[in-house]
């Protein structure tokens, strides 16, 4: 049996009600490697279970080469319609760490506000580096739903000190609802220090 029927015969044991047989389709996959990516990629979108799903987008971190692809599709799943899902793939991206953080600022354009918000949380979670992740956390101040920005915030808080100049600048020169959210994470800062 070659390398892809492999891959395949183990995706269909994703989905058994036996943890055992999952975790013993997980190593294997996982011991095949790069090779499975194309294979997991494909699965991803169009499997229909939100488990298998899910087990695949660890799968895709965990392999985690070629990196471009994994982000790719990591990225893709954070719109998906399970919320278990979305929040694995952004937990999954939190993992990889900083060679995301290129791909999730990107994310953080997409249209569906699911996306948005999973980015800015996973670019909030990584936290590096920090002069590259602020100035578009701060950016989504102007974003039109306000669980964009909430997020931000949260965010921010989580970056702390660093944050503070950033936030003072959006605080003079940003718009109105710009000027009011960095308001908001400077009151929260403030307190938390207490």
């Amino acid at each position: 049996m070659n390398g892809e029927e492999q891959v395949y015969r183990q995706i269909a044991q994703l989905g058994a009600t036996e943890a055992s047989v999952r975790a013993e389709a997980t190593n294997r996959i996982r011991q095949i490697g790069a090779e499975a990516i194309p294979i997991l990629i494909e699965v991803l979108n169009e499997e229909e279970d939100e488990y298998t799903r899910a087990s695949t987008i660890w799968l895709l971190s965990e392999i985690g080469q070629p990196l471009d692809l994994v982000a790719h599709a990591l990225i893709g799943s954070l719109g998906d319609d399970d919320q278990h899902v979305s929040q694995t793939a952004a937990s999954a991206l939190i993992s990889l760490g900083e060679p995301v953080v290129n791909s999730l600022i990107q994310a953080l354009e997409h249209t569906s506000t699911t996306v948005r918000i999973q980015a800015t949380y996973a670019l909030g979670e990584i936290g590096q580096p920090i002069e590259k992740i602020m100035p578009p956390l701060i950016n989504n101040f102007d974003d039109p739903e306000w669980n964009v920005r909430r997020v931000s915030v949260r965010a921010l808080l989580d970056i702390g000190q660093p944050a503070v100049p950033l936030l003072t600048e959006a605080l003079e020169k940003g718009n109105k609802e710009t000027q009011r959210v960095a308001r908001i994470a400077l009151d929260q800062m403030k307190h938390r220090k207490r």
